[in-house]
């Protein structure tokens, strides 16, 4: 900084500024950071790349893209100011020095503005030398926080200081109102090794998230095991009437008073998407659950009544059908995890592998929200299915919500 603080304090600077820039775009499972290194384009017409040292005093080499960077100040009062980086959108240069990443990936990802003189690049007469740290001003950092703008002939995006991004909290976990941050599943006790279950405690290296939820979504009640199943839209998912422990359903056409906690189904208008992607007009069962005692016929639009979905145990022989409301696709149960058709209907011999994918989706998938964590954890069992009433003497683990039990 003494050599560079004489030469900027001299009545004429002989050596032109260089702006360089350091973009760790991605890490590896072992910690190891990825960087993309470049300069504006303009600096020299002449020039496709310079090497400037890194504070080892190790020679980085720098590739010239065509760029610019607006609106870097300093101010002691109001907001920070948010800098726009602007890169030619092209698929050459800076596509290859990110590794061909998204520019969406991008957002995130940690750029560092280096500043110094021309003739203290490596090669130059002020070259500090292998080993020794560079000469250059103070590195300022930023965070890509959002494409602003882009088209076919450039992307704008805007950054922002590490410490001035909006819904950033200490622990570093964003808090959204009403819906858990955590990953389903992320810290359960039990792990998938290649689609099959371990039934061993998860060492801390495999946990993702907060949510103790197990995989197999089993739970223990007063030392009976039972499976407690829910989709996105919170319906409890529960073993047909053929299956062990099956739900017995009750016709309700014609009913005129329907019991609380009781099953019940009807029928619905539906599109079915066959294998080929056509389409065929039919019927099938809609299954519900009363609850409460009511005389209103089952229907999505009372309090009274909660949609109900049902799986079967897999076989490679059965046909699965899809359709056009997908919240209708048949569920399967293989191996003790749970699974639904994704779209169109998957006909036997045709499916003997379940994987995600383009025809298979996880069935047992959380809403995020409050009352998904309850259905989960303060689940009360029936001799068949589920109470409509959740046991809220049980607490729900530490997660996303404001005021659950915290579980260090």
């Amino acid at each position: 900084m003494t050599a560079l603080t004489e030469d900027v304090q001299r009545q004429g600077i002989s050596s032109s500024v260089v702006e360089l820039y350091d973009l760790a775009y991605a890490t590896d499972s072992s910690g190891n950071v990825s960087y993309a290194r470049f300069f504006p384009s303009g600096l020299d017409s002449d020039l496709t790349e310079v090497q400037f040292r890194d504070s080892t005093g190790t020679a980085r080499t720098y590739e010239a893209i065509p760029m610019q960077i607006d609106g870097i100040s300093i101010s002691a009062d109001g907001a920070y100011n948010r800098p726009e980086l602007t890169i030619a959108n092209i698929e050459s240069v800076f596509a290859d020095a990110i590794g061909n990443i998204k520019f969406e990936d991008l957002i995130g990802k940690k750029i560092t503005r280096r500043t110094t003189l021309e003739k203290y690049l490596v090669g130059n007469a002020g070259d500090s030398g292998s080993g020794n740290a560079p000469v250059e001003f103070p590195k300022a950092t930023f965070i890509i926080d959002r494409i602003k703008s882009k088209s076919p002939i450039q992307v704008v995006f805007e950054l922002a200081a590490p410490f001035d991004l909006a819904g950033i909290l200490l622990p570093r976990r964003i808090v959204v109102g009403g819906s858990c941050p955590f990953k389903y599943t992320g810290a359960s006790s039990v792990v998938y090794d290649n689609d099959n279950l371990i039934y061993t405690t998860a060492k801390e290296r495999n946990k993702e998230g907060g949510c103790t939820w197990r995989r197999d979504s089993k739970i223990w009640v007063n030392g009976t095991p039972y499976y407690a199943y829910m989709n996105a839209q919170d319906d409890y998912i529960v073993p047909e009437e053929n299956e062990t422990g099956g739900v017995t359903f009750t016709n309700a056409s014609g009913l005129s008073s329907f019991t609380a906690n009781t099953y019940y189904y009807n029928t619905v208008s539906v599109t079915r998407v066959n294998a080929d992607g056509s389409y065929t007009d039919t019927t099938i069962n809609q299954y519900w659950q009363a609850t409460r005692a009511t005389t209103t016929a089952p229907t999505s639009a009372s309090n009274s009544w909660r949609s109900v979905r049902i799986w079967r145990t897999y076989s490679a022989s059965t046909t699965y059908y899809g359709y056009k409301d997908k919240r209708h696709n048949e569920y399967v149960l293989k191996d003790e995890k749970l699974w639904q058709v994704k779209r169109t209907t998957q006909t036997g011999s045709s499916h003997s592998t379940l994987i995600e994918g383009e025809y298979w989706t996880a069935g047992d998938v959380c809403g995020k929200t409050l009352t998904s964590c309850a259905m989960r954890f303060q689940a009360k069992p029936l001799s068949a299915g589920w109470s409509s009433l959740k046991d809220s003497r049980i607490g729900l683990p530490y997660g996303g919500f404001p005021g659950v039990i915290q579980r260090r």
